[in-house]
């Protein structure tokens, strides 16, 4: 990234840090028990959208969540062709950037007033785009990778032990949203 996209960059962390809300109340909730999910990602490749892609239907068949949507970040100035508005998925690119890196459009706009019961970051990297919709989400629980500049945003935070793939934080994400409130039968033993 070039000095003056950093600075820019720059400009629009601060303003995001400034409109945090600081009365925010967290409702954490088990994955299962979910009737509406967010997903925000980065679009590297294909590679990388597909396995969204499958998440998104590894949710739908195990859990039976049936109203999830995935909001996908391209770094491209055009979006490519496999990112074409389809059922439950969006994508935003470069286009839909103002100066300071901020996402807008109603694309955007209708995804951070949507009342998402959970709200996964499947972000690798710390991006403004995806931190400026986190932050804005109207979500009840923001669960992602851990990192320094996620704390402010984030209620629940995955420490990936130096990993870097997509599909290892999937599972951990997967696995630790099953763990939240979850309900244990009693023991007979």
């Amino acid at each position: 990234m070039k000095l003056f996209d950093r600075l820019k960059e720059w400009m629009g962390l601060r303003r995001l840090l400034r409109e945090l809300p600081a009365d925010r109340r967290p409702i954490a909730r088990n994955i299962a028990a979910a009737k509406k999910v967010g997903i925000l990602y980065i679009v590297e490749d294909e590679a990388a959208h597909n396995q969204v892609r499958n998440y998104v239907k590894r949710l739908k068949e195990e859990l039976g969540i049936s109203n999830i949507m995935a909001l996908g970040y391209s770094e491209q100035k055009v979006m490519p062709h496999y990112l074409h508005a389809k059922l439950n998925f969006n994508a935003i690119s470069q286009k839909d950037l103002n100066w300071y890196r901020i996402p807008q459009g109603n694309t955007v706009e209708n995804f951070m007033t949507e009342e998402y019961e959970v709200l996964i970051d499947l972000t690798l990297h710390d991006r403004l785009p995806i931190q400026y919709i986190m932050a804005k989400s109207r979500a009840r629980f923001k669960v992602g990778r851990w990192s320094d500049d996620n704390k402010r945003i984030l209620d629940m935070m995955i420490d990936m032990a130096g990993s870097n793939s997509l599909p290892q934080l999937i599972q951990q994400v997967h696995h630790y949203l099953l763990m939240v409130n979850a309900r244990h039968e009693p023991s007979l033993n």
